[in-house]
């Protein structure tokens, strides 16, 4: 027997609510993976770019150190048009 069918065996055995916790802690999971792929990305970003004005300089400073002060945040897919959908007043 595979993992999911393991998986599905047990899930069908638990009530519907229990059913919608596990749906929400999946859900939790493959966000903190999708976070994950999006630091690693930028900081594979930051690695290989190196600006070429004064001000390019000065502005990837100033990015660097908020990333390292944990003052941005990056956003995945759903966060991105979610803020999206926020700045256009479709969404509060």
């Amino acid at each position: 027997m595979t993992t999911e069918e393991i998986l599905l065996e047990k899930w069908r055995t638990l009530p519907s609510e229990k059913q919608q916790e596990v749906l929400e802690f999946v859900d939790t999971l493959a966000k903190k993976e999708a976070d994950l792929h999006i630091k690693e990305a930028a900081s594979h970003e930051t690695v290989n770019f190196q600006p070429k004005t004064e001000l390019g300089k000065k502005l990837w400073e100033l990015r660097q150190k908020a990333i390292a002060a944990g003052k941005v945040k990056f956003l995945d897919w759903d966060g991105i048009e979610q803020e999206i959908a926020q700045r256009r007043g479709e969404i509060e």
